[in-house]
């Protein structure tokens, strides 16, 4: 198969590739994104929560209710640090899909670097043997010239 024909099959490929790693990227971001809104959504609960605490009321103190709102607390908490390793993990993930897209683009700019420098080329061998065609062609007119000139 030539180059000619092989270099748009490949191309469209490494475009589809393109393509695919752009999606995932966008999917990436978006779940990086609901990551982050979660744990801004759990940070404020939990400064909503300790607004609430048994502390700040004023009257009888009821070590149950206290000792509830500590549990609850404790697992908020341990729910964010589980939201914030979540988000890490989003982070990175993204980062990742991000230098696959990189590496598709290139990849599609290098089959396009070759799909121009193959029409270069044959452009240059048209022009080439255009030339030579001229050159074979003028050297016969002269011959003939030189031929009819002569007694």
């Amino acid at each position: 198969m030539s180059v000619h024909r092989v270099l748009p099959v490949l191309i469209d490929g490494a475009k589809a590739e393109r393509d695919r790693a752009g999606t995932q990227v966008r999917q990436a971001a978006q779940a990086l994104q609901q990551a982050q809104d979660t744990l801004e959504r759990l940070a404020q609960f939990r400064t909503d929560y300790l607004s609430r605490s048994p502390a700040h009321r004023t009257g009888a103190f009821d070590p149950q209710a206290l000792t509830d709102y500590q549990a609850f607390l404790a697992r908020l908490d341990q729910a964010i640090g589980m939201q914030v390793h979540q988000k890490t993990f989003r982070e990175e993930q993204l980062a990742g899909q991000q230098q696959m897209l990189v590496q598709a683009q290139r990849r599609v700019m290098a089959f396009e670097a070759l799909a121009r420098r193959a029409v270069n080329a044959r452009e240059k061998k048209l022009q080439r043997r255009a030339q030579v065609e001229a050159d074979e062609f003028a050297t016969r007119s002269a011959a003939r010239q030189i031929q009819e000139n002569t007694p």
